[in-house]
């Protein structure tokens, strides 16, 4: 049996890989787990057509191999080209590998950073694979499974907290899945469950309420820093200088929002020369905590070309050179300065 998991969900698709292999191997004494960003194609067909012990059902678990046949597809510059490549031909031949799994064994291939599976893969699976997609839930759904989590936290938490903590950490997402799935930004389970238990924690023994959520859970300034980058990013100058002028009102530091100017801005030049490719497989490949952050980047970069994305880095490093050289006074004249020349490049508002 073959079963491919996927993201965007780390929590849910870890649940998901838990719970296959326990239906298949309770004890655990079969399960082999194995890193897909090292093993060979070889290796994971030795430990995957091997016998469990007393004939019964070996469990293979190959985490992030499969990003290795997206990043194959997405490097091909040219479509027939890309349709033409096999993964043989770099040590990936999905295919054989699935032939030698067993009736009676279960392979799962899971990458919870890709939010689909990989042509090559799906072209690759037999017709009975089993793909599971960790979707978070939207919506009343997930108010339902946030009043869930706390009660399985040893608390309660009322319908109106409960909403209120969504719409504090996820205002865009947490209701409905954007039309375009490029540019989601889905709640991450695993940080609810956080928030959530120390909500319940500091409400015990009543149940958490709106202004507990209110009093513990920062999400708002962050949603402004956010805001400001997006609207700088994107030129729109009007909608930057008002999030900035609050920014600044509630006590922000002007170097911090400079530091992530200065990210944005260098992320926004990658997303530009890398306009053919999976942005969630950029970001992995910088190295970045949250790849999924590069689907933003790419959002509020799409209309930049390469000269207009190096032309903003050279306002980056000509307004840090002033600033380190003493012909800006204060970091928030650098600031402003760095914003009104990023909103300002196209010559829109």
């Amino acid at each position: 049996m073959i079963a491919l998991v996927h993201g965007p969900d780390t929590a849910l698709a870890r649940s998901a890989v838990e719970k296959l292999a326990f239906e298949h191997d309770p004890a655990g004494t079969d399960t082999t787990s194995l890193d897909g960003r090292t093993v060979t194609i070889g290796n994971v067909v030795a430990a995957a057509a091997s016998v469990g012990f007393f004939g019964g059902c070996r469990v293979v678990i190959v985490t992030d191999l499969m990003a290795r046949a997206s990043k194959t597809a997405t490097e091909a510059d040219d479509r027939e080209l890309a349709k033409k490549t096999k993964s043989a031909a770099t040590g990936l031949d999905f295919a054989a590998l699935f032939r030698s799994v067993p009736p009676q064994n279960l392979l799962i291939l899971v990458d919870a950073a890709l939010t689909a599976i990989p042509a090559a893969v799906k072209r690759a699976a037999p017709a009975d694979a089993q793909i599971v997609a960790a979707q978070p839930p939207r919506g009343s759904a997930l108010v339902n499974l946030v009043i869930a989590i706390a009660k399985e936290a040893g608390g309660e938490i009322e319908s109106p907290a409960a909403r209120l903590l969504l719409e504090t950490l996820y205002p865009q997402s947490w209701s409905s899945r954007p039309t375009n799935p490029r540019y989601d930004r889905p709640p991450d389970t695993e940080r609810l469950r956080h928030e959530i238990e120390k909500l319940v924690l500091y409400a015990h023994p009543r149940p958490v309420n709106s202004e507990q959520v209110r009093e513990l859970i920062s999400g708002t300034p962050d949603d402004r820093v956010f805001r400001f980058i997006d609207a700088a990013a994107s030129r729109h100058l009007r909608v930057a200088a008002i999030e900035l002028e609050k920014l600044l009102d509630s006590g922000e530091e002007p170097a911090r929002l400079i530091a992530q100017l200065h990210q944005q801005i260098e992320l926004a030049m990658v997303a530009v020369a890398a306009t053919r490719q999976d942005p969630v497989e950029v970001g992995r490949a910088l190295g970045l905590s949250n790849p999924n952050r590069m689907l933003g980047v790419a959002q509020s970069s799409r209309q930049q070309t390469v000269a207009t994305a190096r032309a903003a880095i050279e306002d980056a490093v000509a307004t840090d050179r002033k600033l380190k050289l003493g012909r800006l006074r204060w970091p928030v004249d650098a600031l402003y300065l760095l914003a009104t020349a990023e909103t300002m490049g196209d010559g829109t508002d």
